[in-house]
Formats: C-alpha cells, structure tokens, sequence
C-alpha cells in the first residue's frame, strides 16, 4: 500500500497529479496529489476550519441532513403502517435503517472531501462516489466491532469506535476495501492517538450540544464535526487541505 497521502502515477485518462476533478464529475479513488508532509494536528483549527467551510456553503450540507431525516420519517411511517410483530421483519427494517444510516455518512465524507480540496460542492455530488458496496461492508464490520466491545464494557466500545473514526474517508477518498481501509484508520488513529482522542471528544461534545437544542442545532453541528474530522484524515495523512 502506498504511503498516506500519496497516489500511483496517472495512467491513461486519469487526471494528472494536484488536480482534482470538479464535483460534478465522478470520484475514483484518491485521484490527487498530496501537497503537504504528514502534519501535527490542532484540533481547534479543525473545528473552526469545519465552521468556516460550512458557513462558506451551508444549503447543500443542511440539504443532505434534512434529506437523512426524511428518510427516518419514512422508515418511521413504514413501521407504523406495517406494525411488524415478528422479529424478521423487525431485523430487516433495522438494517435498512443501517444501510441508510452509513450511505449518508459517506455522502458527508464525499461532501468534505471536496471542500478541503477547495470546492464548494452541491447537493448531488454528495453522493458521487462508486464504492457503495466497500462503504457498507466496512461500516458493517466497524459496527459489529464497536457492538461487541460495547457489549463487553462501554471503554472497549468507545475505543474501538475511535479506530474506526476515519475508516470511511479510506473507503471514499482511497477507494480502499474494508479491512484495508479499517487496517489503515486504526494505524493512522493509533500513530496521533492524542490528538485524534482530543478531536474525537470535542466532536462528540458538539454534537451533543446541536443534540440539546431541539434537535435543530445538528443541522450545523453535524456538518462542521464531519468537516473536522475530514480536515484532520487530511492533514495526518499530508492529503491537500484548501485554506479557509
């Protein structure tokens, strides 16, 4: 595997190193040149580049949130209009619910990988990425993971849901597959395991905080965490990071 942030060169029709196709074209894969060395990360600057880069564009970002909880609505009504009494139905509601779920996720990861390369995207290409299939076998493996150790103790759950925090943007930004993309999270989390521990805390205390205000504040919380997380996979990994 090359290392982080660098890129085999192009060959054919891809796109020459530093440049990155516009959102309105698909992504494959990690087609860009990493401009800066592995970095040290501040957590503050990741949250305020998160805020920035969200209030530089925040329509499409609130779109995809909304659009996250229509589809909750919809599972919602499905349940009450299907009253599922058995418990098949019941588990294969819960994994759509899932499938849902992680999908958006790597809509977000898609979304903020393109702002820290410096554009601004719109609502469609969110979801412009072509590795459905790794997204939702690497959530599915970091989610039974962070179960069972949640199910051992609560600290093993947690920790484990820590190592996994980039294993998305691997799958998204890479195209790597899921146990290369969990492999190469764990690693990069466990080499700045401060800093990133510090990010991770500050996100989930944001979170929390959108959470308390009716819910409404995860419109914005919920971009700017995700954002942060994706300028912090950036610069550990000497991936470009477009200024504010």
């Amino acid at each position: 595997m090359p290392p982080y942030g660098s890129m085999p060169p192009p060959q054919g029709g891809m796109q020459q190193p530093g440049m990155m196709p516009p959102p309105d074209q698909p992504i494959y894969g990690y087609q860009q040149a990493a401009t800066t060395a592995p970095g040290t990360l501040d957590v503050g600057q990741a949250l305020s580049y998160g805020w920035e880069k969200f209030r530089s564009n925040p329509g499409p970002w609130m779109g995809v949130i909304a659009s996250g909880l229509i589809i909750y609505l919809a599972f919602v009504l499905v349940v009450q209009l299907t009253d599922p009494t058995t418990m098949l139905p019941l588990l294969l509601i819960f994994l759509a619910v899932l499938a849902a779920v992680w999908l958006l996720q790597a809509a977000m990861v898609r979304g903020a990988l393109y702002e820290t390369d410096g554009y601004k995207p719109s609502f469609g290409s969110y979801f412009r990425f072509v590795n459905a299939g790794n997204v939702l076998l690497t959530a599915l493996i970091a989610f039974v993971l962070t179960f069972i150790g949640s199910a051992l103790c609560i600290v093993p759950g947690l920790i484990v849901g820590v190592l996994c925090m980039f294993s998305l943007h691997f799958v998204v930004d890479q195209d790597q597959g899921p146990f290369e993309a969990l492999k190469s999270s764990f690693t990069l989390v466990v080499t700045h395991v401060w800093p990133v521990l510090l990010l991770a805390l500050s996100v989930l205390f944001v979170t929390l905080v959108g959470a308390l205000l009716c819910g409404l504040g995860l419109l914005v919380a919920g971009p700017v965490a995700v954002i942060a997380v994706t300028y912090a996979y950036r610069t550990l990994t000497g991936g470009t990071v477009a200024p504010i």
